[in-house]
């Protein structure tokens, strides 16, 4: 295995840039399509659900480099510059619709970096420490959101305020994760050339020859169903006059400052874990922070309600981005992990481009605090679920 040392000092400083894009498309495309564009629910479902489509597309773009020789750090410093531009070309146009296809199409070309960056954390970082160094890459990325977060929270509440500074300075981060990229230790990718077709195959063929693989798929599924449909709707309680109608600086301390900062305590106390614990049990334990934090959020009065709900959300989203970045490492054959990472990409792509639509639908009828009580159910028996393949013999090595 190749010296991990380069890697790790790379990816932490990748990890600081990262942040401010991740908060950004959490937080502050939301609140400028809200306070900006006042865009309709469906271009913020679109927003918000960016990421997810992306996931989607994978299987074209994987297509595509079919016959190409380029190291997987090199596709990603690729596809890092194409969101970049895409971001920077959005700081100019005045069409709601257009902002929201570019910003769509930014995150479709941030979203294929994960996947990638699974075969180089694989090849390049060992069993024993893979968690923790990937973990410390996270806490990066949460100090870089935290940080230019709550700058941006205070500047958007300012009369001077233009929101095209916000996306350039997202464009900035993407351009510099796209250089850090490119002095990445090339890793390339190693086996059969898979194409569209296959990619689609494979969607249904590896669940099928893998019966416990599908099982957590489902499982997967249903959680997914009920954690994403609420992520838009956080940003739209607090902003909205029916929910707690707060200012873009105190959106910022709860969404980005709160939310971040313990998500930093987690990714450490998580990538410990990981490296330790019977997977299954860490994705049960996480569950159970991720529920409880849903139900406070949107049910507990006042400021320091829901940022208590955003505390306990970042503890488990520290938890929760651990585990869907390395999961398919617990549980596939040595050498498939891009493949197993992808199957497992195109169904989170499927719930998160619909879940998002699906939260704007029901809070109509709900309200705020009947979404959150009908994610929680999903959670809850996607859990029960987990809780059946505790005693699979596959998992004997993740204790």
């Amino acid at each position: 295995m190749k010296s991990s040392a380069p890697l790790f000092r790379l990816d932490l400083s990748r990890g600081l840039f990262l942040g401010i894009l991740e908060s950004s498309f959490g937080v502050f495309v939301l609140l400028i399509c809200i306070r900006y564009f006042d865009a309709p629910d469906y271009c913020k479902g679109l927003i918000a659900a960016g990421g997810s489509i992306g996931l989607l597309a994978t299987s074209l773009l994987v297509a595509m480099w079919s016959n190409s020789r380029a190291s997987e750090p090199m596709k990603c410093a690729i596809y890092m510059l194409l969101s970049g531009v895409f971001i920077l070309i959005s700081s100019w146009v005045s069409g709601v619709l257009a902002f929201a296809f570019l910003m769509l199409m930014a995150q479709v070309f941030l979203s294929q970096v994960p996947s990638l960056m699974i075969g180089v954390y694989s090849s390049l970082y060992s069993k024993r420490d893979r968690g923790f160094r990937v973990s410390c890459a996270l806490v990066a990325s949460t100090i870089g959101g935290i940080v230019t977060s709550l700058l941006f929270g205070k500047y958007m509440d300012t009369p001077e305020s233009d929101y095209r500074l916000i996306l350039w300075c997202m464009s900035f981060s993407a351009f510099f994760c796209s250089a850090i990229h490119f002095f990445m230790p090339p890793v390339h990718r190693t086996g059969e050339k898979i194409g569209v077709l296959n990619n689609l195959v494979s969607l249904w063929r590896v669940p099928k020859e893998d019966a416990l693989f599908g099982k957590i798929l489902i499982a997967w599924m249903i959680l997914g169903f009920g954690a994403i449909m609420t992520f838009p709707l956080r940003v739209e309680y607090l902003a909205d006059e029916q929910g707690l109608a707060l200012s873009n600086a105190e959106i910022a301390l709860v969404g980005v400052g709160i939310f971040f900062l313990f998500k930093i305590i987690g990714s450490l106390f998580w990538g410990k874990l990981f490296d330790r614990m019977h997977f299954m049990r860490f994705r049960i334990f996480i569950n159970f922070f991720m529920l409880t934090s849903i139900l406070v959020y949107f049910n507990a009065p006042g400021f320091w309600g829901v940022a208590l709900g955003a505390a306990l959300a970042g503890v488990a989203m520290g938890g929760a981005s651990l585990a869907w970045n390395l999961w398919v490492t617990k549980i596939s054959p040595p050498g498939r992990e891009s493949e197993y990472m992808g199957v497992h990409m195109s169904f989170t792509g499927i719930r998160g481009a619909t879940a998002p639509f699906m939260g704007y639908a029901l809070v109509q009828y709900l309200d705020f605090s009947g979404v959150s009580i009908l994610s929680a159910a999903f959670i809850l028996f996607a859990t029960l679920l987990f809780g059946t393949t505790l005693k699979h013999s596959r998992f004997s090595d993740s204790s």
